[in-house]
């Protein structure tokens, strides 16, 4: 006896991803940025940790440069909280150093 399996019976809808899609750099503003992380990454060993502030720079001239809509391609990355993206101890560490007025 075979059992008839109905795949039709719901209809899949794709959405895009929350987080994890990021536009490249067509125009080139951030290669700076970019160059400096990838020279840490390898005078790191290619230990990514070790390059977070790096990369968390490279992601803050991303989002500056993306909130200014440039025709189709605009606010691809959108501005988000650096805190949401996993950079809140080096947030904290950078608003410990700052000297009280």
């Amino acid at each position: 006896m075979s059992t008839a399996m109905n795949f039709g019976s719901k209809s899949f809808k794709p959405r895009p991803p929350d987080k994890g899609a990021f536009p490249l750099d067509h125009f080139g503003e951030c290669s700076a940025f970019k160059e400096r992380f990838m020279e840490c990454l390898r005078e790191s060993g290619y230990e990514s940790g070790a390059c977070r502030q790096r990369a968390m720079a490279y992601l803050e001239c991303r989002m500056e440069r993306q909130a200014a809509p440039r025709g189709a391609a605009g606010q691809l990355m959108a501005n988000e909280p650096l805190e949401k993206l996993g950079f809140k101890d080096l947030i904290d560490e950078k608003s410990e150093a700052k000297p009280e007025k």
